[in-house]
């Protein structure tokens, strides 16, 4: 490692090979991470995806040899701020990192205002995550002066704006496509507030691929929605994409909803996995038992379930298919088919349970 004086810039040069961890240590107190990409070594872009999922908050750019517009573009989508040729040209470094260290600054200056964020995953796809997401965003838009934000981002197949009864001709396509336009009147224009407290912005009408989304356009839209509300909720999809972890990231915290099948809770276990693999902590991580059968219909218990993921079950929600059925079908809440329904007791405690732990965040 060898500390130089570039132009008016100090940094420190570090030389790693290309499959080589960026620990902590070496990133320090960095304001700025700088950090060559070699296109024909896939080492060096995992190293590179791991970078952004443990050092979020870090500005991140790349140096390469050759890299063409749709590398760049490619690159920018998956949350890099910048990319930057090598050789490295003195006037280029300089204006990158200085534009760079700026934009950070003022972020810093306003980051105490940003309302926390809750994720909803799920192990798999059609388990009640969207279910456990509607209710979370009701409880906790009737407690809070600004409401809540609920944002589908089951770009595919997302259902939270109908299970709350919401007909909207505006969506989160309108918000990703306005990119730089984006703000807080745009926002709440596409995010109607409603009478019980939640605003939701709905999934497209469209469907369209995954791959597609801008990861810093997305994450703009988040952050705008936290200068908004007073709690924002993601509701995530079954199928995960490059900008995925990347909001998850910003969550403070991560309710992942499994079910008791064998199929779920294996899936549920490499989500787990690939949290610690790219350095999310267990704090910020709860785990949601949804649907749980009476035990004669099961052979798996919510115990038998924690034993397996290796994490201790959060809360657990009781499984009763044709009410919860009937009030997504209504666009309502379950506890206004059936108000002392066992799924709507749970679902109100799992409510305070997590008000509970965003007030230890």
């Amino acid at each position: 490692m060898a500390h130089e004086e570039y132009s008016s810039l100090a940094f420190e040069l570090v030389h790693v090979d290309a499959g080589e961890l960026i620990t902590a240590d070496m990133v320090g107190d960095a304001e700025v991470l700088v950090v060559e990409l070699r296109g024909d070594e896939p080492q060096s872009m995992q190293r590179l995806t791991g970078l952004r999922t443990r050092f979020p908050g870090l500005p991140l750019v790349v140096a390469m040899r050759d890299a063409d517009f749709a590398t760049t573009r490619a690159l920018i989508r998956q949350g890099v701020q910048d990319v930057i040729a090598l050789p490295v040209q003195r006037a280029e470094f300089d204006d990158v990192v200085n534009n760079l260290l700026a934009l950070s600054a003022k972020a810093t200056d306003t980051d105490g205002d940003l309302a926390p964020v809750i994720a909803i995953a799920q192990s798999v796809g059609g388990i009640g995550a969207t279910t456990v997401a509607t209710h979370l965003a009701y409880s906790l838009g009737a407690n809070s002066p600004r409401g809540c934000c609920l944002i589908d981002l089951d770009l595919q197949f997302g259902n939270a704006a109908s299970y709350l009864g919401r007909t909207t001709t505006l969506t989160m396509e309108h918000l990703l496509e306005a990119g730089d336009r984006v703000d807080g009147e745009l926002l709440r224009s596409v995010a109607a507030l409603g009478d019980d407290g939640v605003a939701v912005i709905a999934a497209p009408e469209k469907i369209a691929p995954l791959e597609a989304i801008d990861a810093d356009r997305l994450m703009r839209v988040i952050e705008l929605a936290r200068r908004q509300y007073d709690h924002v909720i993601l509701d995530l999809p079954g199928n995960w994409a490059n900008w995925t972890l990347s909001a998850i990231d910003k969550a403070d915290l991560i309710l992942l909803v499994v079910d008791l099948s064998i199929g779920s809770l294996r899936q549920a276990r490499r989500r787990l996995t690939l949290f610690e693999d790219t350095g999310i902590g267990a704090d910020r991580i709860r785990v949601v038992a949804n649907r749980i059968e009476k035990r004669m219909f099961r052979t798996i218990g919510v115990n038998e379930a924690a034993d397996a993921l290796h994490y201790p079950v959060f809360a657990s929600i009781h499984s009763d298919y044709a009410v919860v059925q009937s009030a997504q079908d209504q666009g309502v809440l379950v506890g206004s088919v059936a108000r002392k329904n066992k799924v709507a007791t749970d679902l109100a405690a799992l409510s305070d349970l997590v008000i509970a732990a965003l007030g230890k965040v």
